[in-house]
């Protein structure tokens, strides 16, 4: 019953409550049906909980919340389309996690791709525009699931303490790895990436070498690409080895000031994932961004 996978099935069962839902004159009436739904699934483990202070808690939250104007967000988002203005939508989760086209079942409950700007927003596919990836000059993954380049070793450890890898909300740690250019290509694909922007490059700074996974191979055979069944047939990553650059690029401020080594890094990935790298980050705050030509 943790995270938000109980809410989606709330949500595909067709009876879950809705924002909207809290402006309507049989909203408690509504909320009290599907918890006692709730309750008589729950039954049936055994389970029981005394949600008084909690309930007392999101009424009061509820309260508050009418307070606030409500929109319909396809009316609302493309209104500003059609009067030709900007939107910037913002995907929270990597690609793998798409409950579709992710590693299944190591995934979470939503569309993490491009298609959830649609689904979620309620704005048509022809209406993007311009497709920003987001990726790390190396590899991370939370939990369980498939991860060919991980790296269960020192250098794992140093890429997960010097690159802060442990999450936001659990402080769990970060399971970290080399590149994996299959599975980037995979979420270039899915998500029609137009423009690539590489974060957290400084991480890289301390290492002779680096690597990068082209392809895997299974039985002697080469693969690609990121196979339906990677989660039994564990492919064997290969990896190229990249010289590193071996400099605090921390205190970069300009392009021509990126060390040649990062340059050829960023050179290689464009060539193997055939989408350009438009902005590159170098330390954690967002004035080391730098836009590149």
């Amino acid at each position: 019953l943790k995270g938000i996978g109980p809410t989606y099935m709330d949500k595909t069962g067709r009876n879950g409550l809705r924002v909207g839902d809290t402006t309507l004159p049989d909203f408690v009436e509504r909320y009290k049906k599907l918890v006692q739904k709730h309750k008589d699934l729950l039954s049936h483990y055994e389970f029981e909980y005394d949600l008084t202070e909690k309930e007392a808690a999101f009424f009061e939250a509820i309260e508050f919340i009418k307070t606030i104007p409500h929109v319909d967000s396809e009316h609302y988002v493309n209104g500003f389309l059609k009067e030709g203005k900007k939107v910037l939508a913002e995907g929270a989760q990597g690609t793998l996690l798409d409950v579709d086209f992710g590693s299944y079942p190591f995934v979470t409950s939503s569309n993490t791709t491009t298609a959830g700007a649609c689904t979620g927003l309620g704005i048509a596919p022809n209406k993007i525009g311009q497709v920003y990836g987001i990726f790390k000059a190396y590899c991370t993954r939370v939990g369980g699931g498939p991860f060919p380049t991980e790296l269960d070793n020192e250098v794992g450890e140093t890429l997960r303490s010097v690159g802060h890898e442990f999450g936001a909300t659990t402080g769990r740690a970060r399971r970290c790895g080399w590149i994996d250019l299959p599975a980037l290509k995979y979420a270039i694909m899915l998500n029609g990436v137009t423009e690539l922007i590489m974060m957290k490059a400084d991480v890289l700074d301390g290492f002779d070498k680096i690597y990068a996974c082209t392809h895997y191979e299974h039985n002697g055979e080469t693969i690609d690409y990121m196979p339906y069944d990677i989660i039994t047939v564990q492919p064997t990553p290969v990896l190229k080895e990249i010289q590193g650059w071996k400099t605090d690029v921390t205190k970069i401020t300009e392009v021509g000031q990126i060390p040649a080594a990062l340059a050829d890094y960023i050179a290689f990935l464009e060539k193997e994932l055939e989408v350009p790298v438009k902005y590159l980050s170098v330390g954690p705050d967002r004035t080391q961004t730098l836009e590149l030509n």
